[in-house]
C-alpha cells in the first residue's frame, strides 16, 4: 500500500529483515511510518511544528532488545559455554527443589501449630 518511493525506502532500511546499514529514516507517510515500527531498530524522525523530532524507540525495538539483554543474562554475557550453562541450569534446579521442601516443611509446621492452638479440632 506504499507509494512507490516509501516502498523504496522501505525496502532500504529492511533489507534482509533488519536495519543491517543502520539507517535513519524521516517520513510523513503514516502506512511506512507504522510498517518500519513493526521492525526493530529504525529510527524514525517526524516533522511536527517545523521541528524534527526523533520518536522513542518502537515497541519492536525494545522487544528485541530486551530479549537479547535476557540471552546475555542468560549466557553470562557470552562467556558461559553451553555445558556450564548446562551445570548452572541443573544447580538451579536443585536449589528451587529444596526451596520448595523447605516452603512446604515450614507450611506443615505452621498447620500443626495452628491446630494445637485451636485445640486439635481438625
Amino acid at each position: 500500500d506504499f507509494s512507490e518511493a516509501s516502498r523504496d525506502v522501505f525496502c532500504l532500511a529492511t533489507d534482509g529483515g533488519n536495519n543491517r546499514h543502520a539507517y535513519f529514516v524521516a517520513t510523513q507517510d503514516d502506512g511506512l511510518s507504522d510498517a518500519l515500527r513493526a521492525m526493530p531498530y529504525v529510527p524514525l524522525f517526524r516533522l511536527g511544528r517545523a521541528v524534527l523530532l526523533l520518536e522513542s524507540p518502537s515497541s519492536a525495538s525494545r522487544q528485541f532488545t530486551g530479549n537479547l539483554e535476557q540471552n546475555k543474562l542468560k549466557s553470562a554475557g557470552g562467556l558461559m559455554t553451553s555445558e556450564e550453562r548446562k551445570i548452572v541450569d541443573k544447580v538451579n534446579k536443585k536449589d528451587k527443589k529444596k526451596r520448595r521442601e523447605m516452603m512446604k516443611e515450614e507450611q506443615e509446621k505452621l498447620q500443626k501449630r495452628s491446630r494445637a492452638e485451636v485445640g486439635g479440632c481438625f
